[in-house]
């Protein structure tokens, strides 16, 4: 009993990790808009972020497997979530990687950020899909 309630406990104290990858797409918006000239900042903290959140998510797939192992169409539906949410994370990654090294080397990086803000935009949307899923019972 004590371990479950540790693997669960895990499980909700890592998936904030995924609410702070929310608030990119809103924040290159606003700073792209405004042309703050913040976005490499942003850019820079956000791949720490994606760091983590690439281990995280892990580490929510294997304690969500150890707290409920069945074939019912709510698992399914969340493994699935989770693979997309796993592409958006590694899409935004790259584009944020290719973002920070054109703005490095002083060339042209617009295209990149607008890709991430776009792979971020859906990776967002995934997230919010997850949580609906994990905490509403309607499947």
């Amino acid at each position: 009993m004590l371990l479950e309630i540790i693997i669960y406990a895990l499980h909700l104290f890592i998936s904030v990790i995924f609410f702070v990858l929310i608030p990119l797409p809103v924040l290159i918006h606003v700073n792209v808009t405004e042309g703050s000239g913040r976005i490499p900042l942003i850019l820079k903290i956000y791949k720490k972020i994606i760091t983590i959140a690439h281990g995280a998510i892990i580490v929510l797939f294997v304690t969500g497997v150890l707290m409920r192992f069945d074939l019912s169409l709510w698992t399914v539906v969340v493994v699935i979530v989770w693979v997309v949410i796993g592409a958006y994370l590694g899409l935004t990654a790259k584009f944020v990687r290719e973002s920070i090294e054109a703005i490095e080397n002083k060339q042209p990086y617009e295209d990149h950020v607008y890709k991430v803000k776009m792979f971020s935009t859906l990776l967002m949307l995934a997230i919010i899909a997850m949580f609906i899923i994990k905490f509403t019972d309607f499947l």
